[in-house]
């Protein structure tokens, strides 16, 4: 039986954010910007309901506060996005998050 690669937690910039060359969703591989951005464009997985773009695990809510902040968005709603997200991603995604966050 054949072990599975690592993960390559930043293995390229999509829209300005460092990403995984994994689907955080999924775990299917997106090896590069072009193959995430059509796997993401065929599941709808990570996209930001604002603008279509990749928001990266964890981070809708800065990529809101970011990149909408003239837009009306609701930030009860776009945190619990952010939570509800991150229990539906792959483990490897939610603990290199934690990692990331010093712990939680």
């Amino acid at each position: 039986m054949s072990e599975k690669a690592a993960v390559v937690l930043e293995a390229y910039t999509i829209n300005g954010y460092q990403a995984p060359d994994h689907c955080e969703s999924c775990d299917a591989s997106v090896p590069d910007a072009e193959a995430r951005r059509k796997h993401m464009e065929e599941t709808r997985h990570r996209i930001c309901s604002l603008c279509e773009s990749y928001a990266p695990l964890g981070g809708y809510y800065v990529h809101c506060d970011e990149r909408h902040y003239n837009d009306k968005w609701n930030d009860h709603m776009v945190a619990y996005t952010d939570s509800i997200n991150m229990k539906e991603s792959q483990q490897w995604a939610v603990e290199a998050i934690r990692k990331k966050r010093g712990g939680d």
